[in-house]
């Protein structure tokens, strides 16, 4: 990653990235927000949670 971001410093950003990524500007990702509940700021309660 360190010479990932070495190139990108010196020819510019996003000169070159991981393919995992995509393509800069093809990038068409958006939260999924069927779960959510209706009330997600203010219930607490209703916040998922994860374990590690």
């Amino acid at each position: 990653m360190e010479a990932v971001d070495r190139i990108n410093q010196a020819h510019g950003k996003e000169t070159i990235g991981l393919a995992a990524a995509g393509f800069p500007g093809e990038r068409e990702w958006a939260m999924k927000r069927q779960k959510r509940s209706p009330r997600y700021t203010t219930r607490w309660d209703e916040l998922p949670v994860a374990f590690a």
